[in-house]
């Protein structure tokens, strides 16, 4: 009688056991899904980001060109120091 208890409750921990590992497989690969997901998103504005600071330079090195021309026709001397 013993035997049959424990075997029987060997079969239900197993199958318990299989049951949790399947759902537990399927979490993980959504996970990994989900995880692979953010990182195209992290690339993309990675991009983005590198995009609209290459836009910043252009527009101030537009700006210093332009205070330079204006700079010029007034005829502005150059500092002599940093202050």
């Amino acid at each position: 009688m013993e035997l049959t208890q424990t075997l029987v409750n060997a079969a239900v921990i197993a199958i318990v056991g299989l049951i949790v590992t399947r759902m537990l497989q399927g979490q993980r690969q959504e996970l990994r899904a989900d995880a692979a997901s953010v990182r195209s998103e992290i690339g993309a504005l990675r991009q983005e980001f590198r995009e609209e600071v290459g836009d910043v330079r252009r527009d101030i090195r537009e700006v210093r060109s332009d205070l330079t021309r204006i700079a010029l026709a007034l005829r502005a001397e150059p500092r002599t120091s940093r202050d």
